[in-house]
């Protein structure tokens, strides 16, 4: 829960990234200080069964310092490749809200995704921007490993949806993204690509997309998980109320071939978390907002944001879902 005695992450810590290191596991939480202009900076903390947390720090260990960065740091994410720990963030180049509200603008907030190095998670090497141009892209997961000698990422591109394609059409716009405009979804879903430096990104393809009338989006959650029976992809899903600007965002989860991430084995139908407790439903949309985890034995350590507020824990075990996704129909 927030600390109210430090005043960058009084009004809420939520949407962590962590990582098992040694015999201890890390957490790298959002935190938000003031609601005036919602600016989001990174703070740490450890624990060694991973349920009980301590504080690492009492200051950030990460905050806004670039130009495309300046307003806000927000969602890590950390996946492990060999001895280096790769955390990707949310980037926000413009200003959110002021005075408490959102702030004006003529065009919609289009946000980024960077990549950070490290090891020791107190210093950081910023690699930089890593989303395409013109995507608004908040959700990228890294596999952990390389696949077919490439390195290959999970994302979810706000903008690449036919209702977005219609709206820069008629503006006149001409943007050049990399992608065939006829395979565009609905409504925001998630994509795959692949890169041979981490850094340029390509071969981008729809790998999951929002299949309800009443669905808003889908979004990665977790880094996908390496298991014996192919790579688990933990992800939220977002729907709407009878509320306007209300949503409802659960956790589910799908299975995909380790050798080829492209091909799905199964995806279930239902959540395997909704927002039910009074934390993570205080605020006008119930939240569960899934975006770090680990498996210790079979057992499946999922860390979520309840409410935009808090972080929350739910474990499940690994082979009772594996098998659920095993018999679940494509």
């Amino acid at each position: 829960i927030p600390d109210k005695n430090l005043p960058w992450e009084r009004e809420g810590v939520f949407n962590p990234g962590v990582a098992r290191v040694g015999d201890e596991v890390v957490m790298l939480y959002r935190a938000v200080g003031e609601k005036e202009a919602y600016i989001s900076r990174l703070g740490l903390a450890k624990s060694k069964d991973g349920i009980l947390f301590e504080r690492a720090s009492t200051e950030p260990v990460f905050w806004p310092k670039e130009s495309f960065d300046k307003w806000a740091t927000e969602d890590p994410r950390i996946t492990q490749i060999g001895e280096d720990f790769y955390v990707t963030y949310v980037a926000v180049a413009s200003r959110i809200m002021q005075d408490g509200l959102p702030f004006p603008s003529s065009e919609p907030l289009e946000t980024a995704t960077a990549l950070l190095k490290t090891r020791d998670f107190i210093s950081f090497e910023n690699l930089g921007i890593i989303s395409p141009e013109n995507s608004d892209n908040k959700d990228i997961v890294l596999f952990p490993k390389k696949i077919g000698g490439r390195y290959c990422m999970l994302h979810r591109p706000n903008f690449w949806d036919k209702s977005w394609h219609e709206i820069i059409k008629s503006k006149g716009k001409t943007l050049v993204w990399p992608y065939d405009v006829e395979t565009l979804p609905e409504h925001p879903g998630i994509w795959i690509a692949w890169s041979d430096n981490l850094k340029d990104w390509k071969e981008h393809r729809l790998l999951l997309h929002a299949s309800h009338h009443t669905d808003v989006k889908i979004g990665p959650g977790l880094p996908p998980i390496e298991t014996k029976d192919g790579w688990l992809v933990i992800y939220h899903h977002v729907v709407t109320t009878e509320n306007k600007d209300s949503f409802i965002y659960t956790i589910h989860a799908a299975l995909f071939d380790l050798d080829n991430p492209t091909k799905m084995i199964g995806k279930l139908a239902y959540a395997i978390l909704a927002p039910e407790m009074p934390y993570e439903r205080e605020q006008l949309s119930p939240i569960v907002f899934p975006t770090g985890g680990y498996v210790l034995g079979d057992t499946l350590f999922i860390y979520y944001g309840a409410s935009d507020r808090y972080i929350g824990l739910a474990t499940g075990s690994l082979s009772e879902l594996l098998d659920e996704l095993k018999k679940s129909i494509i």
